[in-house]
């Protein structure tokens, strides 16, 4: 099985999220600055990478886990991966896309504009900190949902 987080840049929510479902991060305590920083991707994917995909590794039961940016179309790019899978017959139900944008919030979109389209990174970084916190429940229930659907292996 492959899990697909995404959102709108690719370096925040959908990284936390991932770093949530491989273990990196503990659901029940939120992670300090630094650790923050030093998950792979957070804060780090330019804009001229937004659509590829990202591996960020395997969780306990082997399931490849990535994190890809995708902008407002998230949706759009589902179903373009899930067609493209179709006609190369692949097969397309072995892949779990999960949206982390219902997560987001002002904090976050705030800080992400800054620290990625305008390369503020200190002012922005200021601003993601406390928006992942306040996301971060929100973030972490996602993928709860995700490992527990039953077609999840």
């Amino acid at each position: 099985m492959k899990i697909i987080y995404h959102c709108y840049g690719g370096t925040h929510s959908s990284v936390l999220a991932a770093a949530l479902h491989l273990g990196i991060f503990n659901s029940h305590k939120f992670p300090r600055f630094k650790e923050l920083l030093s998950c792979p991707y957070f804060d780090k994917v330019k804009n001229s990478e937004l659509g590829k995909i990202f591996f960020m590794g395997k969780d306990e039961r082997g399931n490849e886990v990535y994190v890809m940016g995708c902008r407002n179309a998230g949706s759009l790019v589902e179903r373009a991966l899930r067609e493209f899978s179709r006609i190369m017959n692949i097969n397309h139900e072995e892949v779990i896309f999960v949206g982390t944008m219902p997560c987001l919030n002002i904090l976050l979109k705030l800080g992400g504009f800054l620290s990625r389209s305008f390369n503020l990174v200190t002012l922005g970084r200021l601003l993601l900190y406390p928006g992942c916190m306040l996301a971060y429940r929100k973030i972490a229930k996602v993928v709860e949902e995700v490992k527990s659907r039953s077609c999840y292996c």
